[in-house]
């Protein structure tokens, strides 16, 4: 059985991520800071406390993984909005370097990891109003949280997969994804659970590794 480490297993994606992973049969550690908060219950999910931004912690909950997928959000969505100026916390990049040294150090190659579309290369893909935004609020700390992580892992010598999708909803159907490169999707929309069923099978998709993909669904 394959075993998956999971960062931001806490969050909307994050639990839905948990959800598919064990109904595909991997095996998933969450490495969380509340563990009260994961409610789902599995022989095949086993859940510890600590930090992702903590290296000590991330390399004990690496032991025996095969493959890591990170569904961290960067600040909570009041914070992202708030025009309040803050101390950038660099959650994804302190994460993603974790990450890295310990996946070196545990001969662990496949890394998944969510970003957005807007961040890195793809910021003049985002609608207007979405780069208004992240120019006037805190989306910009975000953002640049997001570019860091994409550039270290486009800088590591491992099997990465950046997975950037569209304004996310919680609609449960699972509608068909659509995988862009280039071009601002319309609609400009996709579920959490599509997205987390796409975070699970690019695992075993030697096709997307190396890859941005720009994910979001039909109408």
């Amino acid at each position: 059985m394959r075993k998956i480490l999971l960062f931001g297993a806490t969050g909307r994606t994050g639990g839905l991520v948990i959800n598919y992973a064990l109904e595909k049969g991997y095996s998933v550690v969450a490495l969380v800071r509340s563990p009260d908060k994961i409610k789902v219950q599995s022989p095949q999910l086993t859940v510890i406390k600590g930090s992702p931004t903590d290296a000590n912690d991330v390399r004990l909950a690496m032991k025996g993984c095969d493959a890591v997928i990170s569904a961290l959000s960067a600040l909570s969505e009041k914070e992202s909005f708030s025009f309040k100026k803050i101390e950038p916390p660099h959650v994804l990049e302190t994460t993603i370097r974790n990450a890295i040294d310990s996946m070196k150090a545990n001969h662990v190659r496949r890394i998944i990891t969510l970003s957005s579309i807007g961040a890195g290369n793809s910021f003049n893909l985002a609608p207007w109003y979405m780069r208004l935004i992240i120019r006037i609020t805190n989306f910009k700390i975000v953002f640049a949280d997001h570019t860091r992580q994409e550039t270290l892992l486009q800088q590591s010598d491992l099997d990465w997969t950046i997975a950037r999708p569209v304004a996310l909803t919680n609609g449960t159907e699972l509608k068909k994804l659509v995988v862009s490169y280039h071009k601002t999707p319309s609609p400009f929309h996709i579920s959490r659970s599509l997205l987390a069923k796409f975070l699970v099978d690019c695992i075993d998709d030697a096709s997307l590794i190396g890859k941005t993909p720009i994910l979001s669904e039909h109408a």
